[in-house]
């Protein structure tokens, strides 16, 4: 992967509409070679698809949150669910917008979900406390939330 390589993805990661040909522009680089750069990434799924940047406080889900899970090392009775089994679960409430898997001391997954009020936030939660092999959730309303731009552009040639 070539500074090129890393421009483009830095770009759309965080600007995924921006078009190609102003991506060109902002890069010095040809049409063509964007073009090209951006189907292979898409070949090699090392771009798995594009997503909106919304304002969600002008939509029907305004309230962001961010749960902190922490899944059982064994039940009893039942031994050690995997980590995959829960994350299957849980990709399927639609109030869920990404899981993270991460290697925390108090925790295990952050999920990143979306709610019309408070109310059903707090029934997710307990939602969440019965699942098997989940132990306990902490959560964290999201106040704001800042997109940032591209970073700096080093003009390749």
């Amino acid at each position: 992967m070539d500074v090129k390589d890393e421009s483009i993805l830095k770009i759309v990661g965080r600007r995924s509409g921006m078009s190609s040909r102003k991506l060109s522009g902002m890069l010095n680089i040809p049409i063509s070679t964007v073009h090209r750069r951006i189907k292979k990434f898409e070949d090699e799924e090392v771009i798995m698809g594009y997503k909106a940047l919304i304002d969600y406080q002008k939509t029907s889900w305004p309230i962001g949150a961010l749960l902190l899970v922490d899944l059982m090392e064994v039940i009893p009775g039942k031994g050690h669910i995997p980590k995959k089994d829960i994350i299957s679960t849980l990709s399927n409430f639609r109030e869920v917008e990404e899981i993270i898997d991460v290697q925390a001391a108090e925790f295990d997954l952050v999920i990143k979900a979306r709610f019309r009020t408070l109310k059903l936030l707090s029934s997710f939660i307990e939602t969440l406390r019965g699942i098997e092999g989940i132990e306990e959730t902490k959560s964290a309303i999201i106040t704001d939330e800042t997109i940032l731009p591209p970073s700096p552009i080093i003009r390749v040639k």
